[in-house]
């Protein structure tokens, strides 16, 4: 379970089980293996019931306990019934105390059918006095005799208030026996295994393991997705006397030997032998020799080979793999490798095996493992790179210091490439402790990178880079820009570009082509805000630069440069190029296999997604975006911003100010006002969906304030201005309103950001309307409309507001076609909380507590003076049809039938 007592990955299974449990339903049966989590659901299952007022009887089944009769009874029934005396009959009340050995017997026969009456009267009294749940664990190691009596209850439970929980332990390919203790209908659910991300949060919450350490993804893939599985290596591997190497076995405890040691225990030797051969290949490949065929086949059919879907040979669960190879010698591991260094083709895996055939430094074998994560790059695989690049290292001769820490250098980058900061992080200690003051400029640098919003040591860092670096102008370019970068995130504009205009000046020099384009890249949101005009010749500039580059030198410049070109599309409101240029950025990320930039990536393809009204395609990204950024850290601010984004996407309002709230947290506590000031915008925007005028006002105003002291104050970087001013002059700030509307409209000018006006003349229109004139501000706004528009949801954003100053100019009419079009808006946009905002507006337009318009407060007050639908139409000058009309809308909305119902009715017109 999560800190907050949620069940990580099993939403689903819940809601499914939930709806079995549910009225009408009869119980609910969870199935899988040992340790996948069916006793977690059952527990939250139980909890929930309880605390919703439903009685919880529980029986903790154990195989060791299963010959004792009528256990599962007594667990089940023996406090109950010495609370409530009452509820059965004496003869059937002394039948039970026998079996539940509360009395003695008289020393003949227990009567089987009395019991079974007994137990299921019991259950129907006690479900008269309020519902009932049998939980059920471990139900296939219940006593026989409970059985008998639950399954015969069971059998005459159906339409009462009784439902049964269980879990019945069931291996591959069998079926479950227990269904029969479950009344009609019954749902049988299969407990799946979860995916390594949901792994990977679980080792995070329970023992603190961060997604990014090698052992946890090591664990993840161990486990097969079991949880259990996956805590107790963990928790083994933390009992290890030092931590386990890439190439060294997982340490497996006895507790998850004993559950797989029957299908190994068969096995005749040679199995075992060529068992260690396939456990030692990174992947499945066809046995060499028809020795190795036939032992496998052995192997096949004990159960610890299954066939995969090209029909090779694979563990049936990847522990069996750790198992075989922890178990066999040094000696008899490095054999292995070697045989597969000799039979495999693939130069990556042929260098890798041979790395593990023997630990001895030679020039020849650190260069092929060198050539190897090369090609490893190429290939997408940086994290296969890293763990060439360290053995590379590690084999690389120890007079040839300098290369070794090079080699060491580019594991610690391909580690952080592949979302690995742990192993980073170690590879940059080793490369400090060694003699190379140009890879300790590196390490230091990666470290900057690694530190995140967590920035407390990276001056020092910098300062301890700067002074390695002497006067080589690419390692002076490249403290520069780290240090021109730090400046930038924490607010020093000025001093931050003074730094970058002297890292180009040694980019230049040393003639490095990233470096340039990360200069670039760096300074272009800077002069999106100063000095717009100069964006698009820069990014030119940066392109020719990077022309015919291939996508294995795809570097975070420019990845940075071509999120820029992506923004500055987006803030010139050509959404459509956008999406088509961010789809095109995450398929090369995803493709070049760079996971640190592919967070980034996310929350760029979520707000380019967002604004083009795609809110679905905007939940997702920002959702995988969050989870990916929570994993990789080192802070969870950006992450949990995300995810905050995507519920308010396609989630709930509550969700998102949770989110938000946490983001804030996060980034208070990390010092990192940017993302401390997107918490505060977006828990600004839950406040107005809330109808928390007040609190939003004060989030909203904080989130500006934090954005211009960082010198953001393009108004289309976060549309932070509207959604302020409407919520300072509902909140009754008319004043400070118009300050930030002139500011705002000031920049859109300057900046020529005319993608924002629409939002800027919604913000004015709720101004104009607050200060008595809604009718005006609406006959405005209105004219503001277009018939479309880049941004649909400030279209429809728009038309709310123009709904309500119409409602309020007493044109309810009006006010419910714009209501209906935006709904139609934000429906088509998939945008969940503000569909659900603007149903409710309809449903309070049209309920019997609103407001009427000045025409129907005239036929009501006529139709209580005795006038004919005729006379009204006269006395109105309208037709005799539009007084039915309005008559039968009455009807409809204060629940009466006639005319004489409607007379009757207290209703209230606009004041």
């Amino acid at each position: 379970m999560g800190e907050d007592g949620a069940l990580l990955g099993r939403d689903e299974l819940l809601d499914r089980c939930r709806a079995g449990l549910a009225d009408g339903g009869g119980g609910v049966l969870l199935t899988g293996p040992a340790g996948i989590g069916k006793s977690a659901v059952l527990e939250v299952l139980a909890g929930q019931a309880a605390a919703g007022g439903v009685l919880v009887l529980r029986a903790n089944s154990s195989a060791t306990e299963a010959s004792l009769p009528y256990l599962a009874l007594y667990d089940l029934f023996a406090r109950t019934i010495a609370e409530r005396p009452g509820l059965l009959a004496p003869h059937l009340r002394a039948v039970l105390d026998v079996a539940l050995l509360r009395s003695p017997g008289d020393g003949r026969p227990t009567d089987q059918l009395a019991i079974r009456v007994a137990v299921l009267e019991l259950l129907r009294a006690l479900a008269r006095q309020q519902p009932v749940l049998l939980v059920l664990d471990d139900a296939d190691c219940l006593d026989g005799a409970s059985a008998e009596v639950l399954a015969f209850a069971a059998r005459r439970l159906t339409g009462h208030q009784v439902r049964v929980a269980a879990t019945e332990r069931v291996a591959d390919g069998r079926e479950p026996r227990c269904l029969p203790l479950l009344p009609e209908p019954r749902t049988e659910l299969a407990v799946s295994t979860l995916p390594a991300a949901v792994i990977g949060e679980l080792l995070w919450t329970r023992l603190g393991i961060t997604p990014g350490e090698t052992s946890s993804e090591r664990i993840q893939a161990a486990s097969g997705g079991n949880p259990f599985y996956a805590l107790e290596l963990a928790q083994a591997a933390r009992r290890a006397p030092t931590p386990p190497a890439a190439d060294d076995p997982l340490p497996v405890p006895d507790r998850l030997r004993t559950l797989l040691a029957d299908r190994l225990a068969a096995l005749p030797a040679q199995a075992v032998s060529a068992l260690l051969l396939l456990a030692a290949a990174a992947r499945p490949h066809p046995p060499g020799t028809g020795e190795q065929r036939q032992a496998l086949a052995a192997a096949l059919d004990a159960g610890v080979l299954t066939r995969g879907p090209g029909r090779e040979l694979r563990f049936a669960h990847p522990l069996l793999r750790e198992i075989i190879y922890a178990d066999a010698t040094e000696r008899q591991r490095r054999d292995c490798h070697a045989q597969l260094a000799e039979q495999l083709d693939d130069p990556l895996e042929r260098a890798r095996h041979r790395a593990l055939a023997s630990p001895d430094r030679g020039a020849e074998l650190s260069a092929e493992l060198a050539a190897a994560a090369r090609l490893a790059v190429e290939r997408g695989a940086p994290a296969l790179a890293a763990e060439l690049s360290q053995l590379a290292a590690d084999r690389t001769p120890a007079e040839h210091g300098r290369l070794a820490a090079e080699r060491r250098l580019a594991a610690a980058r391909h580690a952080h490439d592949a979302g690995l900061p742990d192993t980073a992080k170690q590879a940059c200690a080793a490369v400090l402790r060694g003699p190379d003051p140009a890879a300790r400029v590196g390490a230091r640098l990666l470290l900057v990178e690694l530190a995140g919003g967590d920035r407390a040591g990276v001056p020092a860092l910098l300062d301890a880079a700067e002074a390695d670096a002497g006067e080589q102008p690419g390692l002076r370019a490249a403290v520069q820009i780290a240090r021109a970068d730090h400046a930038l995130c924490t607010g020093r504009t000025d001093f931050g570009l003074a730094v970058l205009a002297e890292a180009e000046y040694h980019a230049e020099r040393s003639g490095d082509i990233d470096q340039q384009i990360e200069v670039i890249a760096l300074r272009t949101p800077i002069e999106m805000q100063l000095t717009p005009e100069r964006v698009l010749p820069a990014l030119r500039r940066a392109g020719a630069l990077s022309a015919a580059r291939p996508l294995a030198s795809l570097t975070a410049a420019g990845v940075q440069l071509r999120c820029c070109l992506v923004i500055s599309l987006l803030r010139g409101g050509e959404v459509a190029e956008a999406i088509e240029a961010v789809n095109r950025l995450r398929a090369d990320v995803e493709s070049a296999g760079r996971v640190k930039d592919l967070g980034q990536v996310l929350h760029l393809v979520a707000s380019v997604h967002e604004r083009a009204g795609r809110c679905a395609q905007a939940y997702q990204a920002g959702q995988a975006g969050g989870r990916l950024r929570l994993e990789l850290g080192p802070t969870p601010g950006p992450g949990l911003v995300l995810s905050a984004a995507a519920e308010l996407n396609g989630g709930t309002v509550e969700r998102a100010t949770e989110l938000a709230d946490a983001a804030l947290r996060a980034g208070e506590q990390a010092g990192d006002a940017e993302w401390s000031a997107y918490a505060l915008g977006l828990r600004g925007r839950a406040d107005l969906l809330a109808g928390r005028v007040p609190q939003a006002a004060e989030h909203l105003g904080r989130c500006r304030d934090l954005l211009r002291g960082l010198g953001f104050t393009d108004p289309a970087l976060f549309l932070v201005d509207a959604d302020l001013v409407e919520a300072l002059a509902l909140a009754g700030q008319a004043e400070r309103a118009a300050l930030v509307l002139a500011e705002a409209e000031a920049e859109v000018t300057r900046l020529d950001r005319r993608v924002v006006m629409l939002g800027l003349a919604r913000a004015r229109a709720v101004l104009d309307g607050t200060g008595g004139d809604p009718r005006g501000a609406a006959d405005r706004l209105r004219a503001e409309l277009p018939e479309s528009h880049p941004y649909p949801l400030e279209a429809a954003r728009a038309r709310l507001v123009l709904a309500e100053l119409e409602r309020r100019s007493r044109r309810r009419a009006a006010s419910r076609t714009e209501l209906v079009s935006a709904l139609q808006a934000f429906t088509a946009a998939h945008c969940l909380p503000w569909q659900a905002w603007t149903r409710e507006r309809l449903a309070r337009l049209d309920g019997p507590n609103a407001e009427l318009t000045e025409v129907e407060r005239q036929i009501v007050q006529l139709v209580r003076g005795g006038a004919t639908n005729r006379q009204i139409a006269a006395a109105l000058h309208i037709s005799v049809k539009s007084v039915e009309a309005g008559l039968t809308r009455l009807y409809r909305r204060f629940g009466v039938r006639d005319r004489a119902g409607l007379a009757g009715r207290q209703v209230a017109g606009r004041r």
